[in-house]
């Protein structure tokens, strides 16, 4: 692939054959090569001799597009602050990576900077901003987007902005307008059907996600990765394993588990949810390639159907085929730990993220292992665990040490837990019901009767 690309993007743009010594090279495809090629050093050596040969200002756009496309958003923002680049190519290019990078609100400050400028939206900022408004749930500012592209007829010919915008409003659950959105666009295509699918099973409607695949596949539209992703989702959330059977025979059919990574994790997925472990692991074995995550599904599919020893030794296969757990896993391999007693070993493998994998531990792991120390008594280690905590203002640690002191009836823990609490959060309801529950267990009624008194006062419900 290199031998190919190469002869297109000369090593040095000055130097060439004798015969052009002198002239000045096609910056703008070269840039452009290196753009489809995502060849960041490339173009930073092009930039360079751009630089010196004073063409910076008429290159720039270009440059700007480049860079954003190859990641390196500093740059290409930089770019745009020093020189008046008028292309809405280059500005739809960095906001783009701003949403591929999940730094929307930096997408929709340049969206407006650019319309500030006199710059108008073409519908691949429209897109852009969109996406960026479903990730953050910003619908009202997803509905102005709505407005502006209807008054400019730009969904007659957009089959990519209309599936933008159903998956805006799904995204923001919304869903009746997003069913109405789809209705009627004048094109429909898989994208679109299948973000309307998926945001029905993300809030947790998974029933109409099958009626809607059904009606895809009515207007022969036919499914992709992930719109079978999503009914699978669907399938485990419902229970409907002939369901997801027959979904996995099209799936094998189109021979699609070779390519895609995450759909051989949903299927394993599936059948563990739907009680079928022996399917799930022999899905899992035969997958070209296993992730933490179809390991994942497969652990916490033993670990609800109370195979708990079972699911600590998918854990350490998973760990001899050298894959690093993630905090899913590791959650669910803690709150088995926890059901089984093993305080020992689950610390074990809390301490193995860090020192044999690298890896930094999310809030959620955390609170996995202050459960742990918390239900088996060690209150005074789950605190220890808190101190040495890089930051501890979440409830979900608050909550899970006093859902312990509950259990144990230390009131002088469960105090000092219910103060950080709502020191971090005044209207979360379930530490006041916690406390509460801690006085009244130890007989102390009146305190019990204050904690209620604050809860109401707080608003906290």
């Amino acid at each position: 692939m290199q031998a190919i690309i190469e002869p297109s993007i000369p090593s040095r743009t000055h130097g060439f054959k004798e015969g052009t010594r002198g002239k000045v090279p096609d910056f703008l495809s070269l840039i452009r090569a290196c753009t489809r090629n995502r060849d960041l050093q490339r173009g930073i050596r092009l930039h360079d001799d751009i630089l010196k040969r004073g063409l910076l200002g008429s290159h720039a756009g270009a440059l700007v597009t480049m860079y954003a496309k190859c990641d390196a958003l500093l740059k290409a923002k930089s770019l745009l602050d020093r020189y008046d680049i008028k292309d809405v190519i280059a500005w739809t290019a960095l906001i783009a990576g701003y949403v591929r990078a999940g730094q929307c609100e930096d997408a929709f400050y340049l969206f407006e900077h650019m319309q500030q400028k006199g710059i108008s939206p073409n519908a691949v900022t429209y897109a852009c901003i969109l996406k960026a408004c479903g990730t953050l749930g910003a619908l009202e500012m997803g509905k102005q987007i709505h407005d502006e592209i209807m008054k400019q007829g730009l969904l007659q010919n957009d089959v990519v902005l209309g599936g933008a915008l159903v998956d805006m409003y799904a995204k923001c659950n919304t869903l009746a307008k997003a069913r109405e959105v789809l209705d009627i666009l004048p094109l429909r295509d898989v994208i679109s059907w299948s973000a309307l699918i998926a945001g029905y099973v993300q809030w947790g409607q998974a029933e109409e996600a099958m009626s809607c695949f059904e009606s895809m596949q009515k207007e022969n539209i036919s499914p992709n990765a992930v719109t079978y992703a999503c009914i699978l989702k669907a399938c485990g959330m419902l229970g409907a394993i002939d369901k997801g059977k027959q979904i996995h025979e099209e799936i094998e059919s189109q021979d699609l588990l070779q390519d895609d990574i995450v759909l051989g994790g949903v299927l394993v997925d599936m059948y563990a949810k739907c009680g079928d472990l022996t399917k799930a692991h022999c899905v899992l074995d035969e997958l070209p390639s296993r992730n933490a995550v179809a390991w994942c599904a497969l652990i916490a599919g033993y670990a609800q159907q109370g195979q708990g020893e079972e699911a600590l030794k998918r854990f350490e296969q998973m760990q001899q085929e050298g894959i690093p757990p993630n905090g899913v896993t590791l959650c669910c391999v803690l709150h088995v730990c926890s059901q089984l007693g093993r305080i020992e070993e689950g610390h074990n493998y809390f301490t193995d993220m860090g020192v044999k994998y690298g890896l930094k531990p999310p809030i959620e792991v955390y609170a996995s292992m202050v459960d742990l120390f918390g239900r088996a008594g060690h209150l005074e280690k789950a605190v220890r665990l808190i101190r040495e905590m890089p930051c501890c203002n979440h409830s979900v640690i608050w909550r899970a040490l006093l859902a312990a002191c509950r259990k144990w009836g230390d009131i002088s823990v469960g105090r000092w837990a219910f103060d950080r609490a709502i020191e971090v959060d005044k209207k979360d309801g379930a530490a006041y019901i916690l406390m509460a529950n801690i006085y009244a267990a130890a007989g102390l009624q009146e305190s019990a009767k204050g904690i209620e008194t604050m809860r109401v006062e707080n608003n906290a419900w």
